[in-house]
């Protein structure tokens, strides 16, 4: 298992996100997607704010389609995998399970469930 994505699969995974962002939130406008090594972290402008906010990091799991789900935590600025609540499941899944995760916890449901 390659420790981090390929190319390709930064770029699906980027374009996957942003639809789905798009798509479930848009009020929030175009998400900002950046790839470091195995992690891919995802921030948006959450209204009333004019700077992105950091929402999730995902750790690649060999696939495109399995991705560990980290919360960022801004009491205590930093990333976690550990501390999503355990209602939404499993702690690992597709970038677009990651982002529902999440996102619901920064800027509500979303509007296509």
């Amino acid at each position: 298992m390659p420790d981090t994505p390929s190319e390709l699969t930064r770029t699906a995974v980027t374009q996957r996100i942003t639809a789905h962002v798009t798509r479930g939130w848009p009020d929030l406008g175009e998400p900002v997607v950046r790839h470091r090594g195995q992690f891919c972290y995802v921030s948006a402008v959450l209204p009333g704010d004019h700077d992105p906010t950091p929402i999730l990091r995902q750790r690649y799991q060999g696939s495109a389609d399995r991705w560990a789900i980290g919360i960022y935590l801004a009491s205590k600025d930093r990333y976690t995998e550990s501390e999503l609540p355990t209602s939404f499941g499993p702690k690992t899944g597709t970038p677009e399970q990651g982002i529902d995760h999440t996102f619901i916890l920064y800027a509500g449901p979303s509007l296509h469930p």
